[in-house]
């Protein structure tokens, strides 16, 4: 899973819930695609599980849709981080996490 930053504070990360990044920002030399979850950090620190809901822009620079997940603890952005898959035991803890992050934009509460 990617690690991208974006600049904006971790309030404003989280209001819509939605996020646009431009390919060049991202700091990664493959280009992302619909569907790809990440994990994403914002100039507070903070770190947000992260999915592509649309790629768009010219083929040059392409932009990123991101719809803004949840917050996540250090342990459990470094688990998502690692090339290995989440331990079995902290599976389930993850899948809450990322259901109360889409709880939150179906919803439209801010934070987390």
């Amino acid at each position: 899973m990617e690690l991208v930053h974006v600049r904006l504070a971790a309030e404003d990360l989280v209001g819509d819930g939605r996020v646009v990044v431009p390919h060049a920002r991202t700091g990664l030399d493959d280009v992302l695609e619909v569907g790809d979850d990440l994990v994403v950090t914002d100039q507070d620190g903070e770190f947000h599980g992260a999915t592509v809901i649309a790629v768009g822009g010219d083929g040059h620079d392409p932009h990123y849709n991101l719809r803004i997940g949840a917050r996540l603890p250090i342990d459990l952005a470094a688990e998502r981080m690692t090339d290995t898959d989440v331990r079995p035991e902290k599976a389930g803890l993850h899948d809450v996490v990322d259901l109360l992050g889409e709880l939150r934009g179906v919803l439209g509460h801010p934070g987390s």
